[in-house]
């Protein structure tokens, strides 16, 4: 995986839950769904911005950790 490929899904699931604590807050979705959705993106975003942070610049993936 490429460090902007990382930076991209991190951001987008850190997107992705923004809005839908907004959409909650304006009463679009229902609070429970929201929270749903923040639990499962949350793990997301913390991980793929720590792969981005780790990544080095340049064309090399980051490596596989293994089991």
């Amino acid at each position: 995986m490429k460090k902007r490929t990382a930076l991209i899904v991190g951001l987008a699931a850190g997107v992705i839950a923004a809005a839908a604590s907004l959409s909650a807050a304006l009463g679009y979705l229902p609070v429970l769904a929201a929270e749903l959705v923040a639990v499962v993106a949350f793990p997301v975003f913390v991980i793929f911005i720590a792969l981005w942070w780790s990544a080095k610049s340049g064309e090399e993936d980051i490596p596989f950790i293994g089991y």
